[in-house]
């Protein structure tokens, strides 16, 4: 079945400097373009790159999805 979601081990590319952080990924995963302590830093850091933001949670911590929107 095609129209499953592909997972992605994000594992290999994260580490412990990227804890509490927002990292930008390449579009399909394969590295990490740049890294910052704020959403607003990181986009003024890869300027209109074509990027997947992701925040690093805690890596003890437990996920919780939020209804809170984040806007740049």
């Amino acid at each position: 079945m095609d129209d499953e979601p592909k997972t992605i081990d994000l594992s290999g590319l994260l580490d412990r400097s990227h804890e509490n952080k927002w990292v930008a990924f390449a579009p399909d995963y394969s590295k990490i373009v740049a890294a910052s302590e704020s959403l607003l830093q990181l986009d003024k850091l890869v300027a209109g790159e074509n990027v997947v933001f992701y925040r690093v949670l805690p890596f003890d911590a437990i996920f919780a999805p939020s209804s809170q929107a984040c806007e740049i």
